[in-house]
């Protein structure tokens, strides 16, 4: 479940992880000493581990085999990937000029250091109860992404000399390993394919993952019952006690239907303390009606300390605190049933599901909140559990592929988003110059493409900077 407040400091949180970089550290060094990462064929590759294989090569081998389309699919995925560049850096650069006018406070807000860690638990949005969806997530948008590459670079007639993934602690990359010197010969056009390929490709599972998720299985939810919405409840309150959690619908209150958030509250300031009503609600296409005893406003506001006010001697207090507002929930449930309508806004809300909740506390796709829904046509006969299941590890596939593609555009090398840049940069100087030598172009692109790659890594980590900057 998400919580608006953080689990742990970021002190406590760098602290797990230098832990966990040491007990990795470790073992590695402990696993080479004993000759077990040479026996599976696994090398150091900086910190990482780097483990080669040739299986899987015939498969990709057979198929590249289409090379008609995956020619056609390459050389759209290069103009898709340079406009996605263009959007980036563009998105960059507006981000680094609006949070450069920010005031003190609005900068305390700005995401800490622990954003940009890919580690779940330690990074805030990746909460450790989705670390296998997670885990899911990244293998499929790096064996995609890698394969791609692996295909177009066979399409080219060029040599794979492996295949293998990266592992720092958790799997951060698949690799197609080419030869580099073939590839460096190669023709711009062929090789800029296989550069777009992997991005490219991610794109594709961001889309096929993204239908299935909203038109199929959010298409088959519907809200279990009309009423005000739970969001929070106190502990030890009359509400708890009585079973009452956040993600409940409270559909009768005082004998008086409750329709929305808007009717709770008018029905619930009428009633006085000290009272007993009767009060319904529905949780997982149950409902239940029982009788609440409503305490002092004023008296269980003064124990808790909140901030209190005279006048709430008398009131009602039942412990349910907050409600989701209408209008929330119902773009909610319109955008993860349409992402494509009102776009980019509908999309926009479903990608940030993560960030929004753990800033404010709300995803419609876990528990508790799933309990408000009820799973309608072909799709019912599954699990409740199942369904859900099923509807995170499309999310996560959708949300990790998309970043993975996104990252990955940028013109900075060792990206995929840089070695197209390079190559395009190339193509321009030999038509501007001619005459140039192989030599100077190279290290005329290399010192631009140098040059550009500071300035994305500079506007990458800018927010991270001006966040502790007086």
């Amino acid at each position: 479940m998400y919580s608006g407040k953080l689990d742990m400091s970021l002190i406590d949180g760098l602290l797990i992880f230098i832990a966990i970089i040491a007990i990795y550290i470790l073992g590695s060094f402990s696993l080479h000493k004993l000759g077990i990462l040479k026996k599976y064929n696994i090398t150091f590759w900086g910190p990482a581990l780097m483990w080669r294989t040739n299986k899987g090569k015939k498969f990709l081998k057979k198929i590249a085999q289409k090379k008609r389309f995956w020619k056609a699919f390459g050389s759209s995925g290069v103009v898709l990937c340079f406009i996605m560049m263009i959007l980036m850096v563009s998105l960059f650069i507006w981000q680094t000029w609006a949070i450069s006018g920010f005031t003190q406070e609005q900068k305390e807000v700005l995401p800490g250091p622990e954003f940009v860690l890919v580690i779940p638990g330690i990074n805030p949005i990746l909460p450790l109860d989705f670390l296998w969806y997670i885990i899911l997530g990244l293998i499929v948008a790096m064996v995609v992404h890698e394969f791609s590459h692996g295909i177009l670079t066979f399409v080219s007639k060029l040599k794979v000399k492996s295949l293998g993934i990266l592992y720092l602690i958790v799997p951060i990359g698949a690799f197609c390993e080419p030869d580099e010197k073939e590839l460096k010969e190669a023709k711009p056009a062929p090789r800029m394919r296989i550069y777009a390929a992997g991005p490219t490709s991610n794109y594709v599972v961001v889309l096929i993952s993204l239908l299935i998720f909203s038109f199929v299985f959010m298409g088959a939810i519907q809200p279990a019952s009309e009423g005000a919405h739970v969001f929070s409840v106190d502990s030890d309150s009359p509400a708890y006690d009585l079973g009452i959690n956040q993600g409940m619908i409270v559909t009768s209150l005082n004998n008086t239907d409750i329709t929305n958030a808007q009717d709770y509250f008018e029905t619930f300031d009428n009633l006085s303390s000290n009272s007993f009503v009767e009060i319904s609600y529905v949780r997982k296409n149950q409902e239940f009606t029982k009788t609440i005893f409503l305490t002092d406003r004023y008296q269980e506001y003064e124990k808790r300390g909140y901030s209190n006010n005279i006048t709430f001697q008398g009131k009602a207090y039942s412990g349910i605190m907050s409600l989701l507002k209408d209008d929330i929930f119902e773009s909610y449930t319109s955008a993860l049933k349409n992402p494509f309508k009102d776009f980019p806004n509908n999309f926009l809300l479903i990608y940030i599901l993560p960030l929004w909740g753990y800033f404010q506390g709300y995803n419609p796709t876990v528990a508790p909140f799933t309990d408000s829904y009820i799973i309608t046509g072909p799709l019912s006969v599954l699990p409740t559990v199942a369904f859900w299941i099923i509807v995170n590890a499309l999310y996560w596939i959708f949300w990790l592929n998309l970043a993975v593609a996104l990252f990955n555009v940028l013109p900075m090398v060792p990206l995929d988003g840089g070695f197209l840049f390079n190559d395009a940069i190339g193509i321009i100087v030999k038509k501007i110059k001619k005459d140039i030598t192989k030599e100077k172009k190279e290290k005329l692109v290399g010192n631009i493409s140098l040059s550009i790659s500071l300035i994305i890594l500079f506007l990458i980590i800018f927010p991270f900077i001006f966040k502790y900057i007086p």
